[in-house]
């Protein structure tokens, strides 16, 4: 009997995103993982430990010296373009999932776009954010128009990671805005489509535009408006939290990733927690969205199909980053 064939996945980068999606692909059935590739010698023998029957290397000619049907890359956001362009124009694979942000500026991200057309085959960004099941519950009650008609809405993404620490001495990873807001920015455009950013008024929202955070207006073609606030200099979040708190002519939808709140108009409160939502996987780590990420790409992969957010879904957030960033001339 004919032995079945396995989609063979290599991951580029070794640190917590990398292991923990080398881990969990494993678990899928049909999905073998068969290489780790990190630069880092430490994070070489830290993986060949947690990991065994796969090449863990930092020799990256022996990475690309395997056959693989897909490539995730979980390297820092900066790396990100380098390594793509690297990866299709060596031929290594052309199914390839690229942890959040695509980028680190819209440009590259638009050339990764073309790229990806040329070279054909399955991408995808890792916004995990919208397989929650109760973002996904806020998305289909908003297609079921149960607010009514779309007036505006709140999006927030604090931490705390950084409440004690002012200014310069921030780290210059990427800024709150694209580390840490770029889930939200994604959840908005996946709820309400094509966002523009509105310019800037004088005073706090016009100025709070740092390596801490940002606050910043947009507005949809047929008239919605929006407003973020996005901070990692935030007090007494143990754990980063984002949310959004959508009005509508109906109503009010509240969503962050614990639970779904509809507010009726003149009417009932309806609360949907996490646990009310089915909201289980045959392997956790991490979360429940992060198995339903990776299994929505495997799949796309065996069947040839496609997925979302794809590499055009996502530059979308990186242009609206750049747009914000630029405001102050970053």
């Amino acid at each position: 009997m004919q032995e079945k064939k396995h989609l063979s996945i290599g991951v580029i980068g070794m640190g917590k995103m990398g292991l923990l999606h080398a881990s969990i692909v494993n678990t899928i059935p049909g999905v073998r993982l068969l290489a780790m590739y990190d630069k880092s010698p430490i994070l070489k023998r830290f993986a060949e430990k947690a990991l065994n029957a796969i090449l863990v290397t930092d020799n990256i000619y022996k990475f690309a010296g395997l056959k693989y049907d897909a490539v995730y890359i979980t390297t820092p956001i900066p790396t990100h373009f380098s390594i793509v362009k690297e990866i299709y124009s060596m031929g290594i694979s052309k199914n390839i999932f690229v942890e959040k942000t695509l980028t680190a500026r819209y440009e590259q991200s638009a050339i990764l776009c073309r790229e990806a057309k040329a070279v054909g085959g399955v991408n995808m960004v890792g916004y995990m954010s919208r397989f929650a099941s109760t973002f996904k519950k806020a998305e289909a009650l908003l297609q079921e128009e149960m607010i009514g008609n779309l007036i505006s809405f709140k999006a927030y993404a604090y931490a705390s990671d950084f409440a004690s620490v002012k200014g310069k001495s921030l780290p210059a990873k990427g800024g709150a805005t694209r580390d840490l807001g770029a889930h939200v920015i994604d959840l908005s455009l996946w709820f309400f489509g094509d966002l523009e950013i509105e310019p800037a008024a004088p005073g706090p929202s016009a100025t709070e535009n740092n390596e801490g955070g940002s606050c910043f207006k947009v507005r949809s073609s047929n008239g919605l408006t929006g407003e973020f606030d996005i901070s990692w200099c935030k007090t007494g979040y143990r754990l980063p939290d984002s949310g959004l708190s959508i009005t509508g002519s109906k109503g009010v939808i509240k969503v962050n990733a614990d639970l779904v709140k509809l507010e009726k108009r003149g009417g009932d409160t309806i609360t949907w927690h996490r646990q009310d939502l089915h909201d289980s996987v045959p392997f956790l780590l991490g979360a429940a969205e992060y198995y339903r990420e990776d299994e929505h790409f495997v799949r796309a992969v065996l069947e040839g199909g496609s997925t979302e957010p794809d590499f055009n879904t996502a530059s979308k957030v990186d242009l609206l980053i750049d747009q914000v960033e630029s405001r102050t001339g970053k």
